[in-house]
């Protein structure tokens, strides 16, 4: 190892333990050392938060949490504002205004279990009374295939140049009540509507929007019946 790079790690070390620390503790008292440090890092933060251990989140000044929410072990929040000299090209997808571009906002009595991706780029409303299932990931920005240069082959890869990038985005919102099952994906602009379930292994389009009370299937998710009336 470079003597460089070991001057580097030394001095990273201390606030790197600290770190691991707060994410790994198990038991109540990792659960009430989180709570306390969340409460300090994000945006907004409401009472009785519950973050269980292996959670990993950035972004943490974009990310507004209400009452009673519980983040259960590895789940990870992903999020950041765009960069001002963004060079890649970019695709909004959906109806815009819903939230500011890199903002999480997870309501009040909201459940996101182990292992869910919440990617915030494009921005994340998660209402309230809300769940998000083992696995689940919600991307509000996605690699698209081509852009304006027809001539250009544009890579998925962030090893690529900003260039030969070309990005979707668009606001994910999920609203009061509405379930994402597990391993559930939900694409860059996509509104699930009031109290409305996406069922497992199920993809929501692009821009796709569930309307309220449907139960939905397949790729892309399709209404298979409406919760309230007979199946």
């Amino acid at each position: 190892m470079r003597w460089r790079e070991l001057c580097r790690l030394l001095f990273s070390l201390p606030a790197a333990l600290a770190l691991a620390i707060v994410v790994y503790l198990p038991g109540e008292a990792g659960v009430l050392l989180r709570r306390a440090y969340y409460r300090w890092r994000f945006k907004a933060c409401g009472e009785n938060l519950r973050v269980l251990p292996g959670v990993h989140i950035t972004g943490h000044r974009l990310i507004e949490v209400g009452d009673d929410v519980t983040i259960r072990e590895n789940a990870i929040i992903n999020t950041s504002v765009p960069p001002a000299d963004e060079q890649r090209e970019l695709r909004w997808v959906g109806a815009r205004g819903r939230i500011d571009r890199g903002v999480v906002r997870i309501g009040s009595h909201s459940r996101i279990a182990f292992g869910a991706l919440i990617l915030g780029y494009g921005g994340v409303i998660i209402g309230e009374k809300c769940g998000i299932g083992p696995g689940a990931i919600l991307l509000s920005e996605t690699f698209h295939h081509s852009g304006s240069d027809r001539s250009r082959i544009y890579k998925y890869s962030q090893g690529a140049a900003a260039e030969e990038q070309c990005v979707a985005q668009g606001t994910v919102e999920l609203q009061d009540g509405a379930g994402i099952a597990s391993h559930a994906l939900v694409l860059p602009g996509a509104l699930i509507g009031r109290d409305a379930w996406v069922s497992p292994n199920s993809v929501v389009r692009p821009g796709g929007n569930v309307p309220a009370m449907a139960v939905v299937k397949g790729d892309p998710a399709v209404p298979v019946f409406r919760r309230g009336l007979a199946e």
